[in-house]
């Protein structure tokens, strides 16, 4: 039986803390309702405020829902998060612009939500586009999809600095 190596991580404690990035996880995409995404997510989430660093949600405009409340409740009152809208499945201009707006650096990312092979993916590729020196860790726990791609983090592989850990 062939054996993985655990992959790297990306970031050490002498770097800029990474932003969370939380992708699409609202009602209507069928992926963000598995429980086990769910429940990994309010993970990283919580992870992220003890750590006390920056969080954006980010939400497809035209949808019929928001974020869940119960992922927004862990946020009540934090200081470091935003949601921004973005009109379609890439949302590293959004992601780009909120860094901006609230002083986040824009250097290193760890990216959850849905779906990991579409949103998530073109989020990741946008964001090393606009910004070739950040690093990327695509959290595989927490990244779900609906299109059966049971192998989406093999579309991860060959960019550069994004690692799915």
């Amino acid at each position: 039986m062939k054996t993985s190596l655990p992959t790297q991580r990306l970031f050490n404690a002498d770097d800029e803390p990474p932003v969370l990035i939380v992708v699409d996880m609202q009602l209507e995409f069928k992926a963000s309702r598995d429980p086990q995404t769910q429940e990994a997510v309010a993970t990283e989430i919580q992870g992220a405020i003890a750590r006390q660093e920056a969080i954006i949600f980010l939400e497809y405009k035209d949808s019929k829902s928001a974020t869940y409340r119960n992922l927004l409740a862990l946020v009540e009152g934090y200081k470091f998060f935003t949601t921004r809208e973005k009109a379609n499945d890439g949302g590293a201009d959004e992601v780009f612009e909120a860094c901006m707006d609230e002083g986040y650096w824009p250097e290193n990312f760890r990216v959850c939500g849905v779906n990991a092979d579409g949103c998530i993916f073109k989020t990741v590729v946008g964001l090393r586009a606009k910004l070739r020196n950040s690093r990327i860790e695509v959290l595989r726990a927490a990244c779900h999809t609906d299109s059966g791609y049971a192998n989406w983090p093999n579309k991860f592989a060959s960019i550069k600095n994004v690692a799915v850990v």
